[in-house]
Protein backbone atom coordinates (compact mmCIF):
# COMPACT_ATOMS: atom_id res chain seq x y z
CA UNK A 1 0.00 0.00 0.00
CA UNK A 2 1.23 3.47 -0.93
CA UNK A 3 1.75 6.37 1.56
CA UNK A 4 -0.81 7.82 0.36
CA UNK A 5 -3.22 5.22 0.35
CA UNK A 6 -1.97 4.17 3.78
CA UNK A 7 -2.79 8.26 5.14
CA UNK A 8 -6.34 7.92 3.42
CA UNK A 9 -7.25 4.35 5.04
CA UNK A 10 -5.82 6.06 8.57
CA UNK A 11 -8.29 8.99 7.68
CA UNK A 12 -11.05 6.93 7.00
CA UNK A 13 -10.62 4.59 10.00
CA UNK A 14 -10.43 7.79 12.16
CA UNK A 15 -13.52 9.32 10.95
CA UNK A 16 -15.62 6.43 11.00
CA UNK A 17 -14.20 5.59 14.98
CA UNK A 18 -15.60 9.12 15.41
CA UNK A 19 -18.72 8.62 13.65
CA UNK A 20 -19.17 4.99 15.65
CA UNK A 21 -18.08 7.02 18.92
CA UNK A 22 -21.19 9.50 18.62
CA UNK A 23 -23.37 6.82 17.85
CA UNK A 24 -22.84 5.00 21.26
CA UNK A 25 -22.54 8.39 23.43
CA UNK A 26 -26.64 9.04 21.87
CA UNK A 27 -27.26 5.52 22.19
CA UNK A 28 -27.44 4.30 18.51
CA UNK A 29 -25.85 1.10 19.31
CA UNK A 30 -27.28 -0.08 15.80
CA UNK A 31 -25.05 2.55 14.07
CA UNK A 32 -21.85 2.27 15.14
CA UNK A 33 -21.71 -1.85 15.61
CA UNK A 34 -21.60 -1.88 11.82
CA UNK A 35 -18.65 1.06 11.86
CA UNK A 36 -16.82 -0.72 14.65
CA UNK A 37 -16.99 -4.03 12.49
CA UNK A 38 -15.53 -2.40 9.54
CA UNK A 39 -13.02 -1.11 11.24
CA UNK A 40 -11.91 -4.40 12.89
CA UNK A 41 -12.01 -6.16 9.54
CA UNK A 42 -9.10 -3.40 8.35
CA UNK A 43 -6.98 -2.98 11.57
CA UNK A 44 -8.03 -5.90 13.89
CA UNK A 45 -5.86 -4.69 16.47
CA UNK A 46 -7.38 -1.38 16.61
CA UNK A 47 -7.65 -1.05 20.32
CA UNK A 48 -10.79 1.96 19.92
CA UNK A 49 -12.66 0.00 17.99
CA UNK A 50 -12.08 -3.32 20.25
CA UNK A 51 -12.92 -1.09 23.61
CA UNK A 52 -15.80 0.67 22.08
CA UNK A 53 -17.05 -3.01 20.99
CA UNK A 54 -16.75 -3.86 24.43
CA UNK A 55 -18.82 -1.02 25.48
CA UNK A 56 -21.62 -2.20 23.08
CA UNK A 57 -21.62 -5.43 24.22
CA UNK A 58 -21.57 -3.70 28.01
CA UNK A 59 -24.35 -1.97 27.15
CA UNK A 60 -26.27 -4.90 25.51
CA UNK A 61 -25.36 -6.72 29.36
CA UNK A 62 -22.62 -9.26 27.76
CA UNK A 63 -20.41 -8.62 30.69
CA UNK A 64 -18.41 -11.66 29.46
CA UNK A 65 -18.07 -10.67 25.72
CA UNK A 66 -17.41 -7.08 26.88
CA UNK A 67 -14.37 -8.41 28.91
CA UNK A 68 -12.95 -10.18 26.41
CA UNK A 69 -13.26 -6.54 23.91
CA UNK A 70 -11.63 -5.16 26.82
CA UNK A 71 -8.89 -7.39 27.38
CA UNK A 72 -8.41 -7.59 23.11
CA UNK A 73 -7.99 -3.91 23.30
CA UNK A 74 -4.86 -4.00 26.50
CA UNK A 75 -3.50 -6.48 24.54
CA UNK A 76 -3.40 -4.63 21.18
CA UNK A 77 -2.08 -1.15 23.78
CA UNK A 78 -1.08 -1.82 27.28
CA UNK A 79 -1.72 1.65 28.39
CA UNK A 80 -5.54 2.54 26.82
CA UNK A 81 -6.61 4.06 29.99
CA UNK A 82 -10.46 4.09 28.71
CA UNK A 83 -10.44 -0.05 28.15
CA UNK A 84 -8.52 0.05 31.55
CA UNK A 85 -11.28 1.45 33.49
CA UNK A 86 -14.20 -0.21 31.49
CA UNK A 87 -12.65 -3.61 32.49
CA UNK A 88 -12.40 -2.46 36.07
CA UNK A 89 -15.86 -1.43 35.52
CA UNK A 90 -17.12 -5.46 34.10
CA UNK A 91 -14.60 -6.72 37.86
CA UNK A 92 -16.55 -4.02 40.22
CA UNK A 93 -20.05 -5.15 38.64
CA UNK A 94 -18.89 -8.86 39.38
CA UNK A 95 -17.97 -7.40 42.68
CA UNK A 96 -14.40 -7.54 42.66
CA UNK A 97 -13.69 -4.54 43.86
CA UNK A 98 -9.49 -4.54 44.57
CA UNK A 99 -9.12 -5.93 40.94
CA UNK A 100 -11.44 -3.11 39.84
CA UNK A 101 -9.52 -0.56 41.91
CA UNK A 102 -6.01 -1.55 40.47
CA UNK A 103 -7.36 -1.60 37.09
CA UNK A 104 -8.54 2.30 37.60
CA UNK A 105 -5.25 2.54 39.55
CA UNK A 106 -3.24 2.01 36.67
CA UNK A 107 -5.41 3.73 34.11
CA UNK A 108 -4.09 6.67 36.11
CA UNK A 109 -0.95 5.82 36.12
CA UNK A 110 -1.20 5.90 32.17
CA UNK A 111 -3.28 8.76 32.01
CA UNK A 112 -3.21 10.58 35.24
CA UNK A 113 -6.48 13.21 33.26
CA UNK A 114 -8.74 10.17 32.95
CA UNK A 115 -11.50 11.32 34.84
CA UNK A 116 -13.80 8.47 34.32
CA UNK A 117 -11.54 6.63 36.18
CA UNK A 118 -11.04 9.36 39.16
CA UNK A 119 -15.06 8.64 39.22
CA UNK A 120 -15.05 5.02 39.61
CA UNK A 121 -12.37 4.90 42.49
CA UNK A 122 -14.15 7.70 44.16
CA UNK A 123 -17.44 5.11 44.22
CA UNK A 124 -14.93 2.36 45.62
CA UNK A 125 -14.04 4.68 47.99
CA UNK A 126 -17.49 5.48 49.00
CA UNK A 127 -18.54 1.70 49.56
CA UNK A 128 -15.02 1.09 51.47
CA UNK A 129 -15.81 4.60 54.08
CA UNK A 130 -12.89 6.16 52.54
CA UNK A 131 -14.65 9.45 52.55
CA UNK A 132 -11.38 11.31 52.48
CA UNK A 133 -10.36 9.40 49.59
CA UNK A 134 -13.46 9.60 47.55
CA UNK A 135 -13.94 13.39 47.98
CA UNK A 136 -10.22 13.25 46.48
CA UNK A 137 -11.08 11.38 43.62
CA UNK A 138 -14.20 13.30 43.19
CA UNK A 139 -12.30 16.75 42.47
CA UNK A 140 -10.04 14.80 39.83
CA UNK A 141 -12.88 13.64 38.35
CA UNK A 142 -14.61 17.29 38.23
CA UNK A 143 -11.94 18.72 37.23
CA UNK A 144 -11.32 16.82 34.20
CA UNK A 145 -15.18 17.28 33.19
CA UNK A 146 -16.27 13.90 34.07
CA UNK A 147 -17.92 13.66 37.55
CA UNK A 148 -20.92 11.73 37.93
CA UNK A 149 -23.55 12.12 41.05
CA UNK A 150 -25.60 9.55 41.97
CA UNK A 151 -28.99 11.07 41.27
CA UNK A 152 -31.00 8.09 42.80
CA UNK A 153 -31.11 9.59 46.44
CA UNK A 154 -33.18 12.35 47.08
CA UNK A 155 -31.50 15.35 48.10
CA UNK A 156 -31.15 16.03 51.81
CA UNK A 157 -34.07 18.95 51.82
CA UNK A 158 -36.22 16.23 50.22
CA UNK A 159 -35.66 14.16 53.71
CA UNK A 160 -39.16 13.95 55.89
CA UNK A 161 -37.27 14.84 58.61
CA UNK A 162 -35.65 17.19 57.05
CA UNK A 163 -39.25 18.90 55.70
CA UNK A 164 -40.59 18.93 59.44
CA UNK A 165 -38.03 20.49 60.69
CA UNK A 166 -37.86 23.23 58.11
CA UNK A 167 -42.45 23.39 58.94
CA UNK A 168 -41.27 23.83 62.09
CA UNK A 169 -38.49 26.75 61.87
CA UNK A 170 -41.04 28.53 59.28
CA UNK A 171 -44.23 28.11 61.49
CA UNK A 172 -42.09 29.37 64.74
CA UNK A 173 -40.74 32.54 62.51
CA UNK A 174 -44.28 33.11 61.32
CA UNK A 175 -45.82 33.02 64.71
CA UNK A 176 -42.71 35.24 66.22
CA UNK A 177 -43.58 37.79 63.55
CA UNK A 178 -46.88 37.81 64.31
CA UNK A 179 -46.88 38.13 67.90
CA UNK A 180 -44.77 41.48 67.14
Amino acid sequence: MSSMDSKQNEDWIEENFKEASNHIEIGRLEKALPLLEEILNEDPEHAGALNKMGVIKALQKNKEEARQYFEQSLQADRKNAPALTNLGNIYLENDNMHQAENLYNEALMHDPDYGPAHNNLAAIYKKKGQHGKMVGALKKARKAGSMSVDHSQKPIFLNPGCLVFLALVIGFLVFIFATQ
